[in-house]
């Protein structure tokens, strides 16, 4: 078990170390601006912090001893890109243009897919350990971070410095009830893993 973590660790940190790469990479040559905007969306963020918590947990898996932070940074990004796996999957999936689209269009194959699917199946299978209620509750915080950027940027901010709503979550200004859906669903992403975590 503790080899497979290692492997499936390594395989995603390197995966989410490439695809970042190219993000700063337009028609053959390095675009700086490019690679920066792709840092407006969820699903790069959830997953270089997936990325970066499988680099820390195989490190710890190496050395035999992962330590409470870096379980609770693995849970972290193992929460965040399971929102971003399941909001593909029930909200923009079927709202935006289809799963070939969001599921297996370029880098999405791994960013909505393979990666959180890597992520998620390492942790409940390989590095699941007991935590309280509350420690599982803090599984919300990158969400609920993003979420408050996102509403300001989208709903609040100066008209020239706006984001344009690529989520529509705003469609037909219905953005409280994409508030209170997320925060219901991610709220039920970490009682699940709490659940599990408690077999």
């Amino acid at each position: 078990m503790r080899t497979a973590s290692i492997v499936i660790n390594a395989i995603i940190f390197i995966a989410t170390c490439i695809i970042v790469l190219l993000y700063f990479r337009k028609d053959g040559v390095w675009d700086i601006e490019n690679g920066l905007k792709q840092f407006r969306f969820f699903t790069v963020l959830s997953n270089c912090l997936s990325g970066i918590a499988a680099l820390m947990m195989a490190i710890g898996q190496i050395r035999g001893d992962v330590s409470q932070f870096v379980f609770m940074m693995k849970y972290l990004g193992t929460v965040s890109v399971t929102l971003t796996f399941l909001t593909v999957l029930l909200f923009l999936g079927p709202t935006q243009g289809g799963y070939a689209k969001w599921f297996f269009d370029g880098d999405f194959f791994y960013t909505h897919l393979i990666g959180p699917l890597l992520a998620l199946l390492s942790f409940c299978l390989l590095e699941r350990r007991k935590m309280s209620f509350g420690s599982a509750m803090m599984g919300l915080l990158p969400m609920l971070l993003y979420g408050a950027v996102y509403l300001y940027k989208v709903m609040f901010a100066p008209e020239n410095r706006r984001w344009e709503d690529f989520y529509g979550f705003n469609k037909a200004g219905k953005w409280p009830i994409a508030c209170v859906g997320m925060v219901a669903g991610a709220s039920l992403i970490c009682v699940l893993f709490w659940r599990v975590c408690g077999m």
